[in-house]
């Protein structure tokens, strides 16, 4: 008797086709139409699902190639992908350079100080003035231009760490406090 619970049920006879005799009953639960659609719908919606996560990793994987073989390409062509040691030794490269470069500003002109100012008593206008042109370090040159009617005389005096073997006047003194200033 295959009636059990108070579920449907349905005997199946199982046969071995060789002897042709009765091997056994099986009993069968029959589902109902409403519960056939459920698992029906629910298979459906796992289905759907599953094509779905499907359809993303095969975009992704898409995505994944397309960068290897971009950065495959590049690294044939010399391009983008360089091994850790050549990235290293460009490191290496650029901190030389970047200290050569320091070492060279060190030594240019950072700093100018101009005064203006009147080098006779009967000539206005401020026409004669002291420049003074200092690198990091205080070293130049200090430009001096005396302006007179008849002529006009330059005079040029080095200068290292801010001071000078030569005299130096309070115009040019002031030149060289205005250029290390302006630094």
């Amino acid at each position: 008797d295959c009636s059990r619970a108070g579920l449907e049920t349905e005997p199946v006879i199982l046969f071995d086709p060789s002897p042709a005799r009765c091997v056994g009953i099986l009993c069968r639960e029959v589902l109902d139409q409403q519960t056939l659609q459920i698992v029906a719908i629910a298979g459906a919606g796992v289905g759907v699902v599953s094509v779905l996560l499907a359809v993303g990793a095969n975009a992704r994987l898409a995505r994944i190639k397309r960068g290897i073989r971009a950065l495959q390409g590049a690294s044939v062509r010399g391009e983008m992908v360089l091994p850790a040691e050549e990235l290293v030794k460009q490191m290496d490269a650029l901190a030389n350079e970047v200290d050569a470069l320091r070492s060279a500003v060190a030594q240019s002109v950072q700093g100018v100080g101009v005064v203006r100012f009147d080098a006779f008593e009967d000539m206005g206008g401020h026409l004669s003035f002291s420049a003074a042109f200092l690198d990091g370090h205080g070293d130049g040159v200090v430009l001096t231009s005396i302006n007179g009617r008849q002529e006009t005389r330059i005079y040029a005096k080095p200068v290292t760490g801010a001071q000078s073997q030569y005299n130096l006047s309070e115009e040019e003194q002031e030149a060289i406090r205005r250029a290390l200033a302006s630094r």
